[in-house]
């Protein structure tokens, strides 16, 4: 996918730009376009703003500064990612995000000089992860079939645990919708769906039904998880303005019996929260006691200081953020940031998308308590396979059967 992405670079420096040119060349990206004046690289974004996927830009520029180029960049719409390459310290990085967030531009980090061609491979991976989201690369369902597999109660939960490594128990799960036709063994992701079910209105349903056979699970996973787990339902920003969501999932819940404590609603963050319907669903849900989770935070405009006024009880940081965090200075500033924030207003902090064991040792050595989601730990699973997978991880990490201390 790498080489299909267009690049614009502006650089007051000819001799920084012939280097991330070459290096860029060397990953096998080659449509490569280079400025050395901040105005002439604007003017040409905005003659074509989809033509270019990525934006490279120096901070310290004579004319229009990177933190120019940025907002430019936000009132021209510009969909695609924005990388800094400067030597920055703390304060700035956490300003420089913040501008981008304000200006709804996609920040993907930024590279310290001397560039190198690994901090560039990680801004390319960081923009496939962004897309990936958007599922452009599914073959789209047709309407008609996920109707026919919503009558025939064909969407059904996978669950991926989130760990605290602390003690190395699963204290939550997130319910992840497939959809398994019978006699096909591989069940259909999401990508294929879930874009379907938002151009046709059918997200309502689709999650209604997840969260009926959810509830249904609810005993088994008590059983092998401790009576204190929680499992975590996605619910989108779209769903939050419909104001009768809380009376459907209260209705639901209740006939089950289980308590509202245990249910975690996850907002995904990239899109901005507005009306007055979704703060007051959001707000209505969290006074009936469920949990409230800001899922993917990294992707969307949440400004960090407005996690103080909005009810969230946890906040996923999204994978952009921590993939290779061990060696990338922006992503661990506003790691930072978040966990000084979330632990001063006592909201749980989730780590998602760890793959690598330097992701995970470093993230478990400095943020005690903090969740731990991601393949690495453990793939998304039906619930028929979670007990073997469980009891193989306890042990191999030695934990105890125990299941004492099992909830936050």
């Amino acid at each position: 996918m790498h080489e299909n992405r267009r690049i614009l670079a502006v650089d007051d420096s000819d001799a920084i730009l012939m280097m991330v040119k070459s290096l860029l060349s060397d990953i096998g990206i080659h449509e490569v376009t280079t400025f050395n004046d901040p105005k002439a690289a604007l003017d040409e974004i905005h003659k074509s703003p989809t033509k270019y996927d990525i934006v490279l830009t120096d901070l310290n520029m004579p004319g229009i500064d990177g933190m120019g180029v940025i907002r430019e960049l936000g009132n021209m719409r510009f969909n695609g990612g924005v990388c800094i390459i400067s030597d920055l310290d703390v304060r700035i990085i956490e300003l420089a995000a913040e501008v981008a967030r304000q200006q709804q531009v996609c920040l993907l980090g930024n590279i310290s000089k001397p560039i190198n061609k690994d901090a560039l491979q990680l801004i390319l991976d960081r923009m496939d992860q962004f897309e990936e989201r958007k599922f452009l690369k599914f073959k789209k369902m047709t309407k008609e079939e996920l109707i026919t597999s919503i009558v025939h109660h064909q969407v059904i939960p996978y669950y991926q645990p989130k760990l605290n490594p602390d003690n190395n128990r699963v204290e939550s799960l997130e319910v992840l919708a497939r959809i398994q036709k019978p006699g096909e063994a591989d069940a259909i992701l999401p990508g294929r769906f879930i874009p379907t079910a938002i151009q046709y209105d059918l997200m309502d349903l689709l999650t209604m039904q997840l969260a009926e056979t959810t509830a249904v699970d609810m005993e088994a996973l008590s059983g092998i998880f401790g009576d204190k787990v929680k499992i975590s339902l996605n619910l989108s920003p779209q769903q939050l303005a419909d104001l009768e969501i809380p009376n459907r999932l209260e209705a639901l819940f209740k006939t089950r019996n289980i308590d509202k404590s245990r249910v975690v609603l996850e907002i995904t963050e990239e899109y901005a929260l507005k009306t007055a319907e979704q703060m007051e669903s959001l707000n209505r849900l969290r006074i009936r006691g469920y949990g409230l989770s800001l899922d993917d935070f990294g992707t969307g405009f949440t400004n960090l200081q407005q996690l103080r006024s909005l009810p969230f009880t946890e906040v996923k940081i999204d994978r952009t953020l921590i993939s290779q965090i061990h060696h990338d200075q922006f992503s661990q500033v506003i790691v930072q940031s978040l966990s000084e924030i979330t632990d001063k207003f006592n909201v749980d902090l989730v780590a998602e998308g760890i793959e690598h064991f330097e992701e995970l040792e470093y993230l478990s050595t400095r943020y005690p308590g903090i969740l731990l989601q991601g393949f690495l730990i453990c793939r998304p699973r039906p619930i028929e396979s979670l007990q073997s997978w469980y009891s193989s991880w306890l042990k191999g990490v030695g934990a105890s059967n125990s299941y004492e201390g099992t909830g936050r």
